[in-house]
């Protein structure tokens, strides 16, 4: 079960407990932001919240825009405020609560830790995050290679070797059927392990989310395509225009028990 409080309209707040002078969404909170907006104070029952494992914040839309770990709960005025250690990049931040509630209910509470399990939006942020983690990779060591190059040197020189160090693996992710990614290059039919070379199919990986068939290309890879799939929001616009159904095949048949 999960505690869900929804952010509601942007206010300006005096004395607030936590010390903020504002409270409400914004479209620019970052995670810990919206952590903080979303510890309290709101109504509630405490015994409620204390026996929840994870604090969801969300937009008014029920976007999630922050998950953490609840380590207490304490009262203020007769309203609650929530401890907690925010955990960076949840898999459900960008999101949308699968157990939605009407829209003036500020505070819920919910299993959506089993509804997730099981649904197709899971499949679909499995293939998300893939993306987004192969992406961030090659554009950080292109990153890398910049900040540590000769100021001296020749810039069209510069450039070019960092955008060769990008083009080494890894090329695609394999995607395991319990959700695990593991980051692997250049070719998805074999898996080194150990020394070792054997299917990967044998270890549990049900799926391979190749850069290649996604951007369409086999060529070398471009930053300026790379930088933008670091947001989970334009990973899953581009998968989505590849469809749906098509990228999370796999993934999901092999989760569909036998007719």
């Amino acid at each position: 079960m999960a505690s869900r409080v929804r952010l509601g309209n942007l206010r300006e707040v005096r004395d607030h407990p936590l010390g903020m002078t504002e409270t409400g969404f914004r479209a620019d909170l970052t995670q810990p932001e919206a952590f903080a907006r979303g510890r309290g104070p709101f109504p509630g029952d405490a015994d409620s919240v204390r026996s929840e494992r994870e604090l969801f914040v969300t937009a008014p839309d029920d976007e999630v825009l922050a998950v953490a770990t609840i380590t207490g709960v304490r009262e203020h005025d007769g309203e609650l405020v929530v401890d907690g250690d925010l955990v960076v990049d949840h898999e459900r931040v960008g999101t949308r609560l699968l157990i939605r509630t009407p829209a003036e209910n500020v505070f819920s509470c919910a299993d959506e830790e089993s509804a997730w399990a099981g649904s197709i939006e899971r499949a679909r942020w499995v293939y998300v995050r893939a993306l987004v983690e192969v992406a961030t990779v090659k554009t950080a060591s292109y990153d890398r290679r910049l900040a540590g190059a000769d100021p001296a040197a020749d810039p069209e020189l510069t450039l070019a070797t960092a955008n060769e160090t990008m083009q080494v693996v890894p090329r695609y992710v394999m995607i395991h059927r319990s959700g695990k990614l593991r980051l692997g290059g250049p070719y998805a039919d074999t898996a080194d392990w150990d020394g070792h070379v054997e299917p990967w199919t044998d270890y549990g990986y049900v799926d391979c989310l190749r850069l290649d068939d996604v951007l369409g290309t086999s060529g070398d890879l471009d930053i300026n395509v790379l930088r933008p799939l670091t947001s989970r929001a334009t990973a899953a616009e581009l998968l989505e225009s590849l469809g749906w159904d098509k990228v999370i095949r796999r993934f999901v048949d092999d989760r569909t028990p036998p007719q």
